[in-house]
């Protein structure tokens, strides 16, 4: 009786120790590693110029931007963490004439060119369906630093970055910016998928959005007869909003190591 009754313990014990370990492999599949480094590489296609009313006489269209960054990112509980890191942005936003206008839509196309650093702090959620496959999502804040707005004036001084051009008549059209802050602030999101390699580094793509709080350079346009006679005027303003892709791969420093003594234990590759 007495070893039947310790070879039920034993047996009882074996199976929860076995289902213990199952669970936390499984635990592990979904969230294998603790730290990651990594970097990316945006492709971004920008929100437009902003002209207020809607002018007759120009366009502004979508542009392409790119920026490079790094990030570290920090599994906190379970698939949740945090992220940060450091982005260098290069945009552009321009704008053409239209058919109103006599050989201006022929002959004008201008464009503001804007480089930024963006600082992205994002709260971030990363599920492995399998040993392959895993969903990102992320969400948070991107504080900024504009560097240039298409001029070689100090950041943060009263200056106007003009556009303009004639048209045979002699009118003339303007686009003025100036007065730009420094700071900036964005909010910031992503959502895409992840392949995870057999030693836990990570190639992602994910779609990225940003929506700016405010506007980061504000300005005006006006159009005027050969005479001095203005015949249109509104207000401009650019700001970092937008939506693109974003590539990335994820170096990972500590792996989550699956131990039924251990469930956390960690080492540095």
């Amino acid at each position: 009786m007495k070893y039947k009754l310790f070879f039920l313990l034993v047996s009882l014990f074996s199976i929860v120790l076995e289902s213990k370990s199952q669970s936390l492999e499984a635990n592990c599949l979904h969230y294998p590693y603790n730290t990651q480094v990594g970097i990316n590489l945006n492709t971004n296609l920008l929100s437009k110029m902003r002209i207020e009313p809607q002018s007759d006489y120009f366009r502004s269209h979508p542009s392409f931007g790119a920026g490079l960054g790094v990030y570290m990112y920090q599994r906190v509980y379970k698939w949740f963490g945090v992220q940060i890191g450091i982005e260098y942005s290069h945009v552009c936003v321009s704008y053409s004439g239209t058919a109103n206008f006599p050989e201006f839509s022929k002959g004008i196309s201008m464009k503001y060119y804007t480089d930024m650093f963006i600082f992205p702090i994002l709260f971030n959620a990363s599920y492995y369906f399998n040993e392959k496959h895993g969903l990102d999502i992320s969400f948070g804040g991107a504080p900024l630093i504009i560097s240039k707005l298409d001029a070689p004036y100090p950041v943060g001084r009263a200056y106007n970055a003009g556009r303009g051009a004639y048209n045979k008549d002699n009118d003339y059209c303007g686009f003025m910016l100036g007065n730009y802050p420094r700071f900036n602030f964005s909010l910031y999101g992503k959502i895409g998928y992840t392949f995870l390699f057999k030693n836990k580094n990570t190639l992602g793509v994910a779609i990225i959005g940003s929506y700016a709080t405010e506007s980061y350079a504000q300005g005006l346009y006006f159009v005027e007869k050969n005479d001095g006679t203005r015949i249109e005027e509104g207000n401009v303003s650019l700001r970092n909003t937008y939506i693109g892709l974003q590539f990335s791969y994820g170096f990972t420093m500590k792996k989550l190591l699956c131990s039924a003594n251990n469930p956390l234990k960690t080492e540095t590759e």
